[in-house]
C-alpha cells in the first residue's frame, strides 16, 4: 500500500469515526429521554439521528471497501 492509499484509507477511518461518535451520543439521549419520559418527537428525532449515521457509516466503509478491493464490471 502506497502513502496515498494509506492517507485515504485514514481519512475514510476517520469520516467513520464522526457518525460512530453520533451514533453513540444519540443512543445514550434516547435513553435518558426515556428514563425522563419525554416526547415521542424528542425520541423519533434521536433515532432518526442513529439511522442516518448509520447510513453514513456504511457509505464510508463502502468506500474504504472499493479503495481495498476495487468494483468488478
Amino acid at each position: 500500500m502506497n502513502d496515498d492509499e494509506a492517507t485515504k484509507i485514514r481519512k475514510h477511518i476517520h469520516n467513520v469515526r464522526n457518525p460512530l461518535n453520533s451514533i453513540a451520543l444519540h443512543a445514550e439521549l434516547g435513553n435518558m429521554l426515556l428514563q425522563g419520559h419525554a416526547s415521542n418527537k424528542e425520541l423519533q428525532n434521536a433515532f432518526s439521528v442513529i439511522l442516518q449515521q448509520c447510513r453514513q457509516c456504511d457509505a464510508e466503509l463502502g468506500k474504504i471497501r472499493n479503495l481495498v478491493v476495487p468494483e468488478r464490471p
